[in-house]
């Protein structure tokens, strides 16, 4: 059974699903798009995406159990391939085929997508490629998936436009929206925003532990782009004096569709090594994720308290810094719409 999304058309990307270590033996159900897929790997590891409504007689085949590199139906025994190739237990069955999904596993994460013709399940290509990020000179401090219970493009919304951080944020922002230089450019496939003013006061522990003084610069650059839909935020601080500080954080936020209600961000989360060695792995890396953490759950707060979930946006009643809403509204359309 599907749920309705008027995204579908998200399927024809790569869309990050789920960190890969969530995936053991046990089948796991999730939802993209308005679509039931359940995941699973093989007993050699191989992992796998599939409808989950059995073609037989529409059981989830999530609470099925793998045997070998087949998912087994709990209900009448089907066997199924990763390819999505069907094998029933009473009768010749090599010509019946389970939907399969293109799956990859990159940058620690799951991506699937709607296989597309003559394609067949697990995907050793990536056509369309995987979207890219440069990550030089910085190390990955960790991943993390939230669901925000509201749609899509309120959630979108919410994440590129920097207007609530000074009321929503307690480190990451400024400290009032009238202090904030804005910069909006539109490019042929991204829209990018620029966004610089003093940043909001934290924690006193951040002054040694990352090199962050009170009344420093915040300055947040960030670029969306449609295929799939992904905003990169490069962040990065300055003195009173504008002398560069040594910390600086690069954020990848990927928007997934799970229906017409629901929206899942998966974040990578990346910094400089602020301490050498292992210490990075076992001490810094959990404190900067878990802040960051902390941060999105508060996003995900103040969208779930929403009055209204309506996604439609009346133009008179945005603000200076809103601009670029109108404009990811259009282009979400052309690329997610229209499956």
């Amino acid at each position: 059974m599907s749920s309705p999304c008027r995204y579908a058309g998200a399927l024809r990307h790569w869309q990050p699903l789920l960190p890969t270590h969530q995936l053991g033996r046990r089948p796991l159900l999730r939802w993209l798009a308005g679509e039931r897929i359940v995941l699973f790997r093989t007993a050699a590891g191989q992992a796998a995406a599939l409808a989950d409504s059995c073609s037989h007689r529409r059981m989830s085949l999530a609470v099925g159990r793998v045997q070998g590199d087949q998912l087994v139906c709990a209900y009448h025994g089907w066997r199924f391939g990763v390819d999505g190739a069907i094998h029933c237990p009473l009768m010749a069955s090599h010509d019946l085929q389970h939907q399969a999904y293109a799956l990859r596993e990159e940058r620690g994460v799951i991506w699937v997508r709607r296989a597309q013709s003559g394609e067949s399940g697990n995907s050793g290509e990536s056509d369309p490629p995987l979207p890219h990020w440069d990550t030089t000179g910085l190390e990955l401090a960790g991943i993390t998936v939230h669901t925000v219970p509201a749609p899509l493009e309120l959630t979108l919304d919410n994440f590129t436009e920097v207007e609530h951080t000074s009321s929503v944020h307690q480190v990451f922002g400024f400290t009032e929206p009238a202090a904030i230089r804005h910069r909006l450019k539109l490019e042929p496939a991204a829209t990018r925003v620029w966004n610089s003013g003093p940043q909001k006061p934290f924690p006193r522990i951040f002054d040694a532990f990352i090199d962050l003084r009170p009344g420093d610069g915040f300055a947040n650059d960030w670029v969306t782009t449609f295929a799939p839909l992904l905003t990169v935020y490069d962040q990065t601080w300055t003195s009173r004096q504008g002398r560069p500080r040594r910390f600086r954080l690069k954020v990848v936020m990927a928007f997934l569709p799970l229906d017409d209600q629901r929206t899942q961000l998966s974040t990578w989360i990346y910094s400089h090594r602020v301490l050498p060695g292992p210490l990075y792995r076992w001490l810094a890396a959990p404190i900067i994720r878990a802040i960051t953490a902390q941060e999105l759950n508060l996003d995900v707060r103040a969208l779930s308290q929403l009055a209204d979930f309506n996604p439609e946006l009346t133009p008179r009643s945005l603000g200076p810094l809103d601009r670029v809403l109108l404009e990811n509204r259009r282009r979400l359309r052309s690329s997610y719409g229209d499956a």
